[in-house]
């Protein structure tokens, strides 16, 4: 066992203190012979046992000063690192121009070259450079797992700031333990990373940084998408992004998308010229917002990050939707549907309605289905189209052959309800259509009640609202990029009163914007590690619909993120749920090198000094003291023996003054 500091253990000669007052209040016994007392030989056992019940006390007070004094002398086990112990930290740029081809991976190679290979004792610390200095892997003795991090690490989307990680680096191996202290920077030079660096400013003394040397600028074709906006003009937008090219004179190609789709909206070739900044405009259909944003991309070039960007669409202009009416069954009497769905295109947002064509259906598009031919074979395939490209439907189950084979093809089989009334109940409040109409009016939604209906499998659907036996009366799902929301039930009078109920306008309207995200609002544009502030409050899931991290699984977040890649994002929380476009850092498109020379050689500091060598020796065989104590710390274990001494003591204190 060793102590960081040893000078306070001279602090346990105050023991001497409780032995001294022992002593002092210790009495002394003198034997009288007296024969009427001999029968009081029998109290010399209690006698016996007060006194060594002083003795554990006086032990236990000796202990418990001992104790402090051992916890402020910091003991810890184990022998402090070897002087020639190595502390290396890598200062990673982690902007977005190093996926420039080749970059990336020649400086890992060169950086891991520079690490070489770690012995015992030896640290590795990886810091990632922006948006602020953060460790990726604080310096650690496990330097494989370090140089595996770094190995695995792909480049990054951020800009660049060199100084405020270069100083954390460094001040951070100025504090180490270790006699060779290295910062190595991973890095491209780009003139932009050491803009406003304070290169006459040198780095602590005992710290070496190693610098890669400047790539060649080999950018030939480089252009980049900055600003992307999308403004709705009634029944056409207008689509319009800045075009900067940062190489030679050379010919482009911009490509517009509608949301995911690959379906090119429109093809634009472009001249530019070295240095030439264009905007370019164009004017495409109102229905392609109905995606809810539009993708620029120009052709990959020397820095593909940059070569695409995104725009949301006006939450007015994604509003604009389609709503397709089949034919009401046969003998249903009055059109009920048809009849509230006409009342609800007056209110806002607009909607446009129509009948389902003979042809393929359009998309984006919502559908209310309740008649068996709407799911005849060719009926089934266009219905089977629309689904897949991301059409929306409403289908009432009414017991149809062709309906139900239809349903089953798709892994859902309905079971008819028992003979006799059949009630909804349990609604699901928390779910993005159910819970408005809970807020408005509770009441509404009890006392649906039907003369038939029909179960759905709860295996298939997510259940929005239940049958008195439990089983699924209303559930949501999807097929392929569509969504389809199931009611088992009719909106047929012949059937019950429900379309006469005052929940039948407020659920249809309900119904059809959320089939059609017209609840969906649009976020202010971001930038990539620009923090975007979100609804307070309970947390929401925050994903990636769109760009790099559109692979990865939602995430929960409260009141604000980071944005860490370019794309649409969606956050949502029960039934709020808004879109936010993150689009990369304009600045950073700009490859160029630093071409005044090496000026960082001049942050390091000369330390030749013989009598500064000897005292950095001397600090660091006290920070590599501190460093093993702080890997194996004891002095939380002395205070917790001496607290449990103490309570010991206090016990038998209070015994022996009995």
């Amino acid at each position: 066992m060793s102590f960081l500091s040893p000078a306070f253990l001279l602090a346990a000669a105050a023991i001497t203190l409780p032995i001294a007052l022992h002593l002092l209040r210790r009495r002394v016994t003198r034997t009288i012979p007296f024969p009427a007392l001999r029968f009081l030989k029998t109290s010399q056992p209690h006698h016996r046992r007060q006194n060594f019940h002083r003795r554990l006390v006086l032990a236990l007070r000796c202990l418990v000063l001992a104790l402090l004094a051992a916890a402020f002398a910091r003991p810890f086990f184990g022998q402090p690192a070897p002087a020639s112990a190595r502390a290396s930290v890598v200062v990673i740029d982690n902007s977005f121009s190093l996926q420039a081809p080749g970059r990336w991976s020649q400086l890992k190679a060169w950086a891991l070259a520079e690490i070489g290979t770690p012995t015992n004792g030896d640290t590795v610390g990886l810091l990632l450079m922006n948006p602020r200095p953060t460790w990726l892997v604080p310096p650690t003795r496990d330097t494989s797992a370090a140089i595996a991090t770094l190995n695995d690490l792909p480049p990054g989307w951020e800009t660049t700031r060199a100084e405020p990680a270069l100083r954390f680096a460094a001040d951070t191996l100025a504090s180490s333990a270790a006699r060779t202290r290295k910062l190595i920077y991973l890095g491209d030079h780009q003139a932009l990373g050491w803009a406003g660096m304070d290169f006459a400013r040198p780095l602590p003394s005992g710290v070496t940084a190693v610098f890669p040397a400047t790539p060649e600028s080999g950018v030939s074709r480089q252009a980049a998408l900055l600003t992307p906006t999308l403004q709705n003009t009634g029944d056409t937008a207008t689509a319009s992004v800045v075009i900067r090219n940062f190489g030679k004179p050379g010919r482009h190609t911009l490509r517009l998308f509608a949301g995911s789709d690959s379906e090119v909206l429109h093809t634009e070739p472009i001249e530019l010229a070295s240095g030439e900044i264009r905007t370019f405009r164009q004017t495409v259909p109102a229905s392609s917002l109905s995606k809810g944003w539009i993708r620029f991309a120009l052709d990959a070039d020397d820095l593909p990050a940059d070569d695409e960007a995104w725009a949301l669409a006006p939450a007015e202009a994604a509003a604009r939707r389609l709503l397709l009416l089949d034919r009401p069954p046969a003998g249903a009497g009055a059109d009920y549907i048809n009849i509230a769905c006409q009342a609800l295109a007056t209110l806002p947002p607009s909607l446009r309605m129509g009948g389902i064509p003979a042809t393929a259906w359009p998309v984006p598009a919502a559908v209310v289905l309740r008649n068996e031919a709407s799911f005849t074979r060719d009926s089934a395939a266009r219905l089977d189209a629309f689904l897949a490209a991301g059409g929306s439907a409403l289908l009432f189950l009414d017991g149809s052959p062709d309906q139900f084979r239809w349903l089953a093809t798709h892994g859902i089989v309905p079971v008819p309800q028992p003979a006799g009334a059949a009630r909804v109940r349990d609604w699901t409040i928390d779910h993005p259509l159910v819970a408005p109409l809970a807020e408005a009016n509770l009441r509404s939604l009890v006392g649906w009640t039907f003369k038939r209906g029909w179960s759905l499998p709860a295996t298939s659907v997510e259940p929005l609202a239940s049958w008195t036996d439990g089983s699924p009366a209303l559930g949501e799902l999807r097929l392929g990029a569509g969504r389809v929301l199931i009611a088992g039930f009719t909106p047929d009078r012949r059937d019950g009163d429900w379309p006469l109920a005052p929940a039948f306008v407020p659920f249809l309207h309900r119904t059809i914007l959320h089939l059609l995200d017209t609840g969906l609002q649009a976020g202010t544009p971001a930038l990539v590690g620009q923090p975007l502030a979100l609804p307070q409050g309970e947390p929401g899931s925050w994903r990636a619909l769109a760009g790099p991290f559109a692979t990865r699984p939602a995430t929960s977040v409260s009141g604000g993120t980071v944005p860490q890649a370019p794309g649409i994002y969606e956050w949502s929380r029960g039934h709020q749920r808004s879109l936010h476009a993150v689009n990369l850092p304009p600045e950073e498109s700009d490859l160029a090198p630093w071409t005044e020379g090496s000026p960082w050689a001049q942050l390091i500091s000369a330390s030749s000094d013989a009598g500064r060598e000897l005292s950095r020796t001397s600090s660091s065989v006290h920070l590599a003291a501190q460093d093993a104590e702080q890997q194996n710390p004891l002095w939380w274990w002395c205070f917790a023996a001496m607290a449990v001494f103490a309570l010991t003591e206090l016990a038998f204190a209070n015994r022996t003054t009995r």
